[in-house]
């Protein structure tokens, strides 16, 4: 997949009037499991991906794009200081996910003060393959949970903000629409359906 986009834009953008791009980016993540009985972006993470678009109308103001992404998810407790003696209820979720987004991307605004800066809606599906998971807590790693699915399907939207036609930053958010897993009984306390929620910040490079 990762030749397909890179090889598929390097052989487009070859001809003179193509506007096939391709782009790398990389930032954090702050994400929750939804019904874990724990609230709050707690578990940060990284993420980092490729990037191929391409424009579907004369005037360039809306594009599809598919990426190749690599997201660290999770959860984690949160203590606040007045809480240490709290420690003994630790508990960190850390799965790491290989998604490919299908994204619209529709430029929503211009400005043309010092050359060219777009902002930029995305929205779209959002395919991931679980690669591992890992659950602890004070005691070390807990044995006996049941796994998550190996697959995720998620939507995902944000908005990006391109300096110039190289440089850009964006703010995206996605939630799973299936569960991840399956509800169960573990440790006396029933495993509700859960779903994975992310809020991702980075920085790209597009060629």
């Amino acid at each position: 997949m990762f030749g397909l986009l890179f090889g598929t834009a390097q052989a487009q953008r070859s001809t003179t009037n193509s506007n096939f791009k391709g782009g790398v980016r990389g930032g954090f993540t702050a994400s929750q499991i939804s019904g874990d009985n724990l609230t709050g972006f707690h578990k940060l993470g990284a993420y980092a991906g490729v990037y191929a678009c391409y424009p579907l109308n004369d005037k360039g103001n809306l594009k599809i794009q598919a990426e190749i992404d690599f997201t660290m998810k999770g959860s984690h407790t949160y203590y606040p200081p007045k809480q240490n003696a709290s420690m003994m209820n630790k508990y960190v979720l850390n799965i790491g996910y290989l998604e490919v987004p299908v994204l619209l991307r529709w430029r929503f605004a211009r400005l043309t003060i010092h050359g060219s800066s777009d902002f930029e809606f995305e929205l779209g599906p959002m395919f991931g393959v679980n690669l591992y998971q890992r659950e602890r807590d004070v005691y070390g790693v807990i044995q006996g949970r049941p796994q998550f699915r190996r697959f995720e399907f998620s939507a995902i939207a944000g908005i990006s903000y391109m300096f110039n036609e190289h440089h850009g930053v964006s703010f995206r958010y996605s939630n799973s629409i299936l569960h991840v897993r399956k509800p169960n009984w573990a440790v006396n306390q029933p495993i509700k359906l859960q779903y994975n929620s992310v809020m991702m910040i980075s920085y790209f490079y597009q060629f």
